[in-house]
């Protein structure tokens, strides 16, 4: 057999680099981790430089608010995982507006350490807040809202749904504007806890909570308000009792409490929630009786209550409306007895057009109101855009509003929201006191990554009197940040809060008559420098069996106050400042002044966020916690939204 000529050797290959290897290293905002050996790690320093004013009448000179800000989580293999958060302020002036300020805040959270039989244990040291079981925080109307200490707490977490919690230490509040600061008040408190499942459907559960000699504790109102302390001292002793029985789409919790606050001899409470879903239907209804002073460690607590609830919901591809009636009496006598009747529905004309309106109607002696919404939503090339109209009306005020929102289709990682709005305020003939005006509003919510190492967040609100008396209103906060190295960043601030004279008239809740009243027109304002220093390192920490991800991502968001309920961030809605949130069970890290919180490398793949619903400003609340599910792509930022509820 004839054969040809051998072929010849293919040649070798051989690596090219793009421009002979002269580009310089890509810097990407949300690629922080320069190593991936060894477990994940990853901390964050700012050192912070500020100018800061009080305006109005009387205000005092100006002062500074210079330090430090420190965030850092690392995981191990047989400890759990680790988180550390604080603040150190260097100068010694005081907050504008703050007698006897703090000089730091600082808090070591562990997570989910592991024993045998199943238990894990998670564990926290310094400024925090006093631990609740899980069957307390399942509160859809009366909260236990424990306070913020300086000290420790524990919670286990075994089997059968066996769960004990322990803490205690100086009651405080947390302040400050960039630098979280926590503010001692003095005395003590404490808490104690279990709960169990004996059966599959049970859960049965008892806390202890006490204070003494400390300063009951307010949290703002309004918003721009600091939380405050009375300046009398109180102490209460209060014990709570629980059972949930849940099989499937039905649920009943039956709730009892029982305490002392000072002087004032025991008081005692109880009450039911249930509810059971049916298809496209959720009823939910409930009952309560709640004795006059009663308090949970050094916060007051919805008291001198009694009544009941029922609410029905629809849910189908089309429609979406709910039907709620509360009745809520004194038990005193010396308050007023208060209906509230509320409504509201929303329809999908097509897919990319939907209407809706809400009613609420409350009337009790002397504190009658009632409002109105209507709403179209419609997607466009633009985005989504709503166009609003309110009106409300009580005794004293009528209060109508024309709105107009647009969240813009931007490109992915950034995000822009926009609205614009006139209100028209006016006296009823029989008002104590009379105001005739008519207020424009302005609002602007936005970020995201402006080039590869240039990226800005802005909060703006802007309200004019265009007529009328009502005083002007602003607040604002606008970052850059600019990407020196992979480690290094500078960021420059400007933040505003001026509130107006007047506050805009809504009805929402049958707990929480609407508020009408002049406010002093006050306002600070101040400018900010910060250097930034961040690293990550490792992988995260997975079991026998696991697939750790080989990238990692940028994922941060913010907590916000949902105050139109429409499950948006829409500007000129308000972030929810020195919240929890919690990454995978394991790493947790507290909301700035705007409520936003940042994870500055994520493994990539699907991670789950919760909230600490106890953390939050009252009247609000989440539903599951604020679970939210994620997916993180590697060299991505990944930006979330999570709204919290008025609790009604």
């Amino acid at each position: 057999m004839a054969t040809g000529p051998p072929e010849s050797a293919a040649p070798a290959y051989q690596d090219h680099y793009i421009a002979e290897g002269t580009l310089s290293p890509d810097v990407s905002p949300g690629e922080y981790v320069t190593s991936t050996s060894g477990l994940s790690r990853a901390v964050r320093i700012d050192g912070v430089m500020s100018y800061i004013e009080q305006q109005g009448a009387g205000a005092p000179p100006a002062t500074r608010e210079d330090g430090f800000i420190m965030d850092g989580q690392w995981d191990t293999a047989a400890y759990g995982a680790w988180s550390a958060n604080g603040g150190v302020r260097l100068d010694g002036s005081d907050h504008p507006g703050i007698a006897e300020y703090g000089t730091g805040s600082f808090s070591l959270h562990q997570r989910g350490m592991p024993f045998d039989d199943g238990w894990t244990a998670d564990n926290a040291l310094g400024d925090i807040n006093t631990p609740l079981i899980d069957l307390a925080r399942l509160q859809p109307r009366f909260i236990l809202a424990p306070g913020p200490m300086e000290g420790f707490d524990t919670q286990w977490r075994g089997p059968s749904g066996l769960e004990i919690v322990a803490g205690g230490g100086e009651p405080g509040i947390f302040n400050g504007i960039k630098i979280p600061l926590f503010d001692p008040l003095g005395g003590s408190t404490g808490t104690l806890g279990a709960q169990w499942s004996p059966a599959a459907q049970w859960a049965l559960g008892g806390e202890l909570a006490a204070a003494r000699d400390t300063p009951l504790y307010f949290q703002p109102a309004l918003q721009g308000q600091t939380a405050t302390a009375s300046s009398e001292r109180i102490s209460s002793s209060t014990g709570y009792l629980t059972a949930l029985w849940q099989d499937g789409p039905s649920r009943a919790q039956l709730n009892f409490i029982d305490g002392s606050l000072d002087s004032n001899g025991n008081s005692m409470g109880a009450w039911l929630d249930a509810s059971h879903t049916s298809g496209a239907f959720t009823q939910s209804y409930g009952a309560f009786y709640i004795d006059p002073n009663l308090a949970w460690g050094n916060q007051l607590m919805t008291s001198n209550a009694e009544g009941g609830y029922y609410r029905v919901g629809y849910q189908s591809r089309r429609w979406l409306w709910d039907f709620d009636v509360d009745q809520v009496d004194t038990v005193s006598g010396s308050g007023s007895d208060v209906t509230f009747v509320s409504a509201d529905t929303r329809y999908q004309l097509s897919r990319d057009t939907g209407i809706g309106g809400v009613a609420n109607l409350r009337y009790g002696a002397g504190d009658d109101a009632w409002g109105l919404q209507g709403y179209l939503d419609q997607v466009n090339s633009l985005g989504t855009v709503r166009a609003e109209l309110d009106y409300a009306t009580n005794a004293q005020l009528e209060d109508y509003t024309a709105t107009l929102q647009q969240t813009w289709k931007v490109l992915a990682g950034n995000r822009l929201a926009t609205s614009a709005s006139v209100d028209r305020i006016n006296s009823n003939p029989n008002a104590t006191l009379q105001q005739e005006s008519t207020v424009v509003r302005l609002n602007l919510y936005g970020g995201g990554d402006l080039t590869a190492r240039l990226s800005a967040n802005a909060v703006v609100q802007w309200a004019e009197t265009v007529q009328g008396e009502a005083q002007p209103s602003r607040s604002a906060d606008v970052s850059l940040s600019y990407q020196l190295s992979r480690s290094w960043s500078v960021l420059a601030d400007y933040y505003e809060n001026r509130v107006g004279s007047w506050t805009q008239l809504i009805v929402t809740s049958p707990l929480t008559p609407p508020i009408e009243n002049v406010i002093p027109s006050a306002g600070v304002r101040g400018a900010f420098l910060t250097v930034r220093y961040q690293e990550a390192h490792g992988g995260h920490f997975v079991p026998l069996g696991g697939v750790p991800g080989s990238g990692s991502g940028h994922l941060s968001g913010v907590v916000y106050l949902d105050a139109n309920d429409n499950g948006r961030y829409d500007a000129g809605e308000a972030g929810a400042p020195n919240v929890i949130v919690i990454l995978d069970g394991r790493y947790s890290v507290r909301t700035d002044s705007n409520g936003r919180f940042d994870f500055p490398a994520v493994a990539a793949g699907h991670h789950v966020l919760t909230v600490q619903t106890e953390t939050l400003p009252l009247p609000w609340t989440l539903n599951n916690s604020g679970r939210t599910e994620v997916n993180v792509s590697t060299r991505e930022s990944t930006e979330v939204d999570i709204g919290a509820q008025r609790i009604r």
